[in-house]
């Protein structure tokens, strides 16, 4: 006689327990720390720490995500002007050189035959667009990943503001290699325009970069060794490539109470 197996219960799960297993996924999220730099001099009281948002800064690390934009961004630097003039195109008598039989030489034809000296190229280039097309949502993948790689490395850090006391070059020269950032050091602001003297002094500075969030890419991640963010590019970065599943307020933004063991720390020297 056969026997009939139980049924399982496989009954979708209710709108509230739904619910219930976001808030308890949203509640597990907790903010990474960075310690704040400071740029304008040693500060005499204890020191702080900067909370980010995980979903920016704790990414998985996605190696293949990060070539796609790297080659996306150098696809679009491409100039693709380069141009050959095929035989069609080079001026010419298009005269027969010699008879085609007779003379005992190798056939030939008009002088903008390839073969030839002057004349026209088989295949070569002609002026075309090199860039490609990548999805929105995999470029901002790959800016999540390239700064949660720089966060791990301990390559970011993050300032009260992007801004310096002088115009001269001097002055900021000697603080960057206080700080060790004189090389490679890339600032990114979250205001409309870099501070016109933070400008000026770094101009002539090699080694050294100011940039907006605007006009931030993957590749200005992966290429400079070293990113400083202010706290407005902070802001803006979680608004645009946030997930929405944890909210840090102003108040919240800037903390000294955290344990130090869970602070990152920006490296000193090149």
């Amino acid at each position: 006689m056969a026997t009939i197996a139980p049924t399982l219960d496989q009954s979708k799960p209710t709108t509230s327990q739904s619910k219930l297993a976001i808030r308890k996924a949203v509640d597990s999220i907790k903010p990474v720390y960075v310690t704040m730099s400071s740029f304008t001099g040693k500060s005499n009281s204890a020191k702080k720490a900067v909370a980010l948002d995980p979903t920016v800064f704790d990414h998985p690390i996605r190696r293949d995500i990060l070539h796609l934009c790297v080659v996306h961004h150098l696809d679009s630097l491409r100039q693709g002007t380069a141009s050959t003039k095929t035989r069609a195109e080079v001026a010419g008598s298009r005269r027969k050189i010699r008879p085609q039989k007779g003379t005992g030489r190798a056939r030939l034809g008009d002088r903008q035959s390839p073969m030839l000296r002057g004349g026209g190229v088989a295949f070569g280039p002609k002026p075309r667009d090199f860039s490609t097309k990548l999805n929105r949502k995999v470029i901002q993948m790959g800016m999540r990943v390239a700064l949660t790689m720089k966060l791990r490395e301990q390559r970011l850090g993050v300032l009260q503001r992007i801004n310096w006391w002088s115009h001269k070059t001097a002055t900021l020269n000697s603080r960057l290699s206080g700080l060790g950032w004189r090389t490679g050091t890339l600032f990114v602001t979250g205001e409309s325009e870099v501070p016109a003297r933070m400008r000026l002094a770094s101009k002539n500075l090699r080694g050294i970069e100011c940039r907006t969030v605007a006009d931030l890419v993957v590749y200005d991640i992966v290429k400079w060794r070293r990113v400083i963010l202010d706290l407005t590019a902070v802001d803006a970065l979680e608004r645009a490539l946030g997930k929405g599943l944890l909210e840090i307020s102003d108040s919240e933004r800037v903390v000294s109470d955290v344990a130090h063991s869970c602070v990152e720390e920006v490296e000193p020297s090149a």
